[in-house]
């Protein structure tokens, strides 16, 4: 290839990546990174969303486009107004809502940190409490059961949900729960809001749609 060709080749990715740029500044900003939830050679990473937005969001806002809200967390999240899990689209949520979009990319990036934490030796959840909501079944959600930390003292504890309760929240106890995972992957962020989202069909590590589509739902006029 002759130098002036890939002078040529070069300019073009320029101005092809300018003008990439350029209607990403028209259409709002997006900062889109992927993780790896394990080691280096997993395939399954997390994907982690930062949209900005200068609208103030509430937890109306958030219902309107088909979240279920459920109940609070039970950990503590510090500078949050509303922090809770539910549903959309038969799959779980959980929903942190800041005074400000600046809270929400410091203190809420941390608090969503810490609860799609998974170990990178098997994926599954950190011992201890210090995650809020866990799926105590396999990564391909073969079994539709859940462990919540249902107690002021913040122990653990497996609950089943019922069969035909379209994963409400109604539940039944379990014996014990051996595969601890986090039931939240993905997180997006828009703006002062933190949606942190469980995988596709219950699938723990698959991506999720409601974490990929929720800055667009949310912000549509």
């Amino acid at each position: 290839m002759s130098r002036f060709s890939k002078i040529f080749r070069v300019q073009l990715f320029l101005i092809a990546a300018l003008l990439i740029a350029l209607v990403a500044a028209a259409c709002g900003t997006e900062d889109e990174s992927l993780v790896a939830s394990g080691g280096e050679d997993d395939d399954t990473p997390q994907r982690v969303r930062i949209v900005e937005s200068a609208q103030i969001f509430t937890e109306d806002d958030v219902r309107a486009i088909g979240w279920k809200g459920q109940k609070d967390f039970l950990l503590e999240y510090p500078g949050a107004t509303t922090f809770k899990w539910g549903f959309m689209n038969q799959t779980e949520v959980g929903v942190l809502i800041y005074a400000s979009a600046e809270d929400a990319k410091t203190l809420g990036v941390a608090a969503a940190i810490e609860q799609t934490f998974r170990r990178e030796s098997d994926d599954q959840a950190r011992d201890g409490d210090l995650t809020d909501r866990i799926s105590c079944r396999d990564t391909a959600g073969q079994s539709a059961v859940k462990a919540n930390t249902g107690f002021a003292t913040k122990s653990f504890s497996a609950s089943y949900l019922e069969p035909d309760s379209d994963r409400s929240d109604d539940v039944v106890p379990a014996r014990g729960c051996t595969n601890r995972y986090p039931t939240y992957n993905d997180y997006t962020v828009v703006g002062n809001v933190v949606f942190m989202c469980e995988g596709d069909k219950g699938n723990l590590l698959e991506p999720s749609t409601n974490c990929e589509k929720a800055a667009g739902w949310l912000t549509a006029p």
